[in-house]
């Protein structure tokens, strides 16, 4: 037998998955890890956390399986993104990672807008300047802890952390690059107009691989600790909303899914790169494609927050909720057939597309004495629902029509949230058979880099089937376009009272 392993290294979690050939998945393991935010507006991981949440997912792995570890024969990593991650020369964290939440750097985008400006910034990257790419934090590292920025080796992503771990190789896959910031999608390279207008070091940037290529194999000192063998291949890896897209079937023209965890991403498939001054573009895993994205900062984690904040209450069946919090939430939602009039704005860590407004906070519209909880878990997942609207109607700009969806990701288990994206969209949304968080894209990755498969689209074509559709229900659908315009005019009248609120010391 021979097997191929895809880890995706989550906001919140990391999973590891193990299939053979057929694609069949033989084992998976979950390890959570926590997020620091030293202050508001601050998000940090440390990299020690990833690494030991993958060391005991592969360990996990390998100790389950019936056969030798030389077996697998291949090894990809995808992760949340962008990240920045500064090594020292012997490979040690200067300090833990800014990720992509992280919103401390707005003073640096001023900089950058005035340094490049919008228009270069965006004829290079594609994209636009905000604190969610890479290069803004990566200034505010050299400009606020200049000692460290000097010591600093390597700057490196997620997924890049673990293939280092794995081989002792600094790499950057193309998908990553073309999300920093740094990317000049012109030449495929680090653009040495960006780099050099703001003194950022060439050398501090690793060498960029196709997402297929082999970048090393896994070394001795790795092998110890996580149960593998020695020499198996390492995959430069990519994007998890890449994974998520091939997961999803998502490679050309026209293709769409959406991915909801701790936050939610829209991907539409493009045949060339996509203009979009609201939305993200990057590349594809895939060679020859791209991607038109629109990550939402916060959908899954305001139910989080909910269950955190407040929840199991006297009247509750303590056990069920204990058990799975997030079905037994599921449930109390579906016992009211609306939310009651009652709108939220999910915008709890600010929000990125379409918006990109780092002030941006969580509203509850419409509270009276005869809300229910039950009403207040409806709205959040209507929230998240309008907030992925507003992406797609923002992604119809780029003159594709989005005519149905498939949704991946930790979200898509929730059958209500399926069917109230369904009736907020307007179109069909689907299921698939194979759900993993990209850990099943990330082995058709392994795969092709090694030479075990010939063409991932005849697998994607093979492999990829509709579990099942939930279709819009027109009463329903009518309802929710009169709210998502009063959703939508909410955000418009009180955005300049965000920007006050941030000032208020």
């Amino acid at each position: 037998m021979k097997y191929l392993l895809g880890i995706d290294v989550g906001t919140t979690n990391l999973k590891a998955t193990l299939y053979n050939l057929e694609f069949q998945q033989i084992a998976e393991c979950s390890e959570e890890y926590p997020t620091h935010y030293p202050q508001a507006g601050w998000a940090e991981q440390d990299c020690d956390d990833w690494w030991q949440a993958a060391v005991s997912a592969m360990r996990n792995i390998t100790r389950s399986m019936n056969s030798t570890t030389d077996q697998i024969k291949g090894i990809c990593v995808s992760s949340q993104a962008p990240a920045v991650l500064p090594l020292d020369a012997d490979g040690r964290a200067l300090r833990r990672a800014l990720i992509w939440m992280d919103r401390r750097s707005e003073p640096q985008c001023s900089q950058i807008l005035q340094t490049i400006g919008q228009p270069v910034f965006s004829q290079i990257t594609g994209n636009r300047i905000d604190p969610y790419f890479a290069l803004p934090k990566i200034l505010w590292f050299k400009q606020e802890e200049p000692d460290l920025y000097d010591k600093t080796w390597k700057f490196l992503q997620v997924n890049g952390y673990i293939n280092f771990r794995l081989t002792g190789k600094a790499t950057c896959d193309r998908v990553h690059a073309s999300l920093t910031g740094l990317y000049d999608r012109s030449s495929s390279s680090w653009s040495s107009e960006i780099l050099s207008g703001l003194s950022i070091d060439l050398m501090r940037m690793p060498d960029i691989f196709d997402s297929t290529d082999v970048i090393g194999f896994v070394r001795e000192e790795a092998a110890r600790e996580t149960g593998l063998s020695q020499g198996i291949p390492v995959i430069a890896g990519n994007v998890d909303a890449s994974s998520a897209a091939l997961e999803a079937g998502v490679i050309g023209q026209g293709d769409a899914a959406e991915m909801t965890g701790t936050s939610s991403c829209f991907m539409l498939g493009c045949d060339e790169w996509p203009d979009s001054i609201n939305l993200v573009s990057i590349h594809h895993a895939v060679n020859g494609h791209d991607l038109l994205i629109g990550p939402i900062s916060s959908t899954g984690a305001c139910l989080k927050w909910y269950r955190d904040q407040f929840g199991a209450c006297a009247s509750d069946d303590r056990a069920a909720f204990n058990r799975n919090p997030y079905a037994y939430m599921d449930k109390m939602a579906e016992q009211c057939d609306s939310s009651g009039k009652l709108l939220f704005l999910p915008y709890m860590a600010g929000e990125r597309a379409p918006l990109w407004n780092t002030h941006a906070r969580g509203v509850l519209f419409g509270l009276n004495h005869s809300t229910t909880r039950n009403q207040i878990i409806r709205s959040i997942l209507e929230g998240s629902g309008f907030a992925l609207k507003h992406t797609v109607i923002e992604a119809e700009k780029s003159g594709q029509y989005v005519q149905s969806i498939s949704s991946v990701g930790g979200g898509s288990n929730s059958r209500i949230w399926l069917q109230i994206k369904a009736n907020i969209l307007g179109i069909p949304v689907h299921t698939l058979q194979h759900s993993s968080s990209g850990a099943f894209g990330n082995a058709l990755l392994a795969g092709y880099g090694v030479g075990l498969i010939d063409d991932i689209r005849d697998i994607v074509q093979q492999k990829i089937h509709v579990r099942e559709t939930f279709y819009p229900q027109t009463d329903e659908v009518r309802r929710y376009q009169k709210l998502y315009t009063i959703f939508r005019n909410i955000y418009e009248h009180i955005s300049p009272d965000f920007t006050d609120l941030a000032s208020v010391e």
